[in-house]
């Protein structure tokens, strides 16, 4: 499940719901741009807790972060290898785990996504590598998995996982209805970016907005500074990108907006208190 070329093979990815693609990438400036962005970000020291999981997240998608930008669009070429056509990117983002994750999906959607991850540490079994249960993107196994009780206390040593042991500059694509989970780490670095295809029909775009909905909630503050670290920058909506003109069709950057809004409301409010 580990690939030396820039493609791997589709069949093999669509069996296991994930792969690997060694030294894909330069790690030594992606790091550094992730701390400089991870430090410029926050006002605070904001922890965000979400079904576990707790983290800190910034959007990369500004001229202020040219190597994920980068590393998203080549990404995005084996997201439209292994979809079959053109793709649209969630958004790129630099993202600090704390501790230990729970066995769970990304997505419950009806349309197939690819979160692309590279990780800035070392890890292993013993620090927090991602783990995963091949072939759960399925949806009869995954719902198995799912009434086994795989969110129960102590399913990270009972479930027959395999772990992704990865060097920085190691890419991870793995399906979003994947489970995956860690164990046993402490702080790690991600960079992270989601990919989706393009809707050819009316049913297929009705999912794709509704996907993009449940990205943007609109009452969610993730603690990072929206006006510098915008999920979409201008350039980028005005990069000339095919994707970028779909996501305005679709409205995804109204999504955006409506959640930055909300994240300055409650600044202000804080600010006045």
């Amino acid at each position: 499940m580990d690939f030396k070329t820039a493609a791997p093979p589709a069949d093999i990815f669509r069996t296991f719901g994930f792969a690997v693609i060694r030294q894909f990438f330069q790690a030594g400036p992606l790091a550094d741009e992730i701390d400089r962005v991870m430090y410029g970000a926050f006002i605070s020291q904001q922890i965000a807790h979400y079904g576990g999981i707790n983290f800190q997240y910034v959007p990369m998608m500004t001229t202020e972060t040219p190597v994920s930008l980068s590393l998203l669009d080549r990404a995005g070429v084996l997201a439209e290898a292994l979809l079959g056509g053109p793709v649209l990117p969630t958004r790129a983002k630099a993202v600090r785990y704390i501790g230990s994750t729970p066995w769970h999906k990304d997505s419950e959607s009806p349309i197939r996504s690819i979160g692309f991850i590279a990780y800035c540490e070392s890890l292993n079994d013993g620090n927090g590598a991602l783990r995963v249960l091949p072939g759960s993107h399925y949806g009869e196994y995954g719902d198995a998995i799912r009434a086994f009780g795989a969110n129960a206390e102590g399913a990270h040593a009972t479930l027959p996982a395999h772990v992704i042991e990865t060097e920085p500059g190691d890419l991870i694509l793995i399906d979003e209805q994947l489970f995956h989970a860690s164990s046993g780490g402490a702080i790690r670095r991600q960079w992270r970016a989601d990919y989706l295809r393009v809707p050819t029909d009316a049913e297929a775009e009705k999912h794709t907005k509704a996907y993009f909905e449940n990205v943007y909630p609109a009452d969610w503050d993730g603690g990072y500074d929206v006006d510098r670290y915008p999920s979409y920058g201008f350039d980028w909506r005005n990069s000339g990108r095919a994707s970028a003109a779909e996501l305005e069709r679709l409205g995804v950057y109204n999504l955006a907006a409506r959640q930055e809004a909300f994240t300055r409301t409650r600044k202000r409010s804080e600010a006045d208190q």
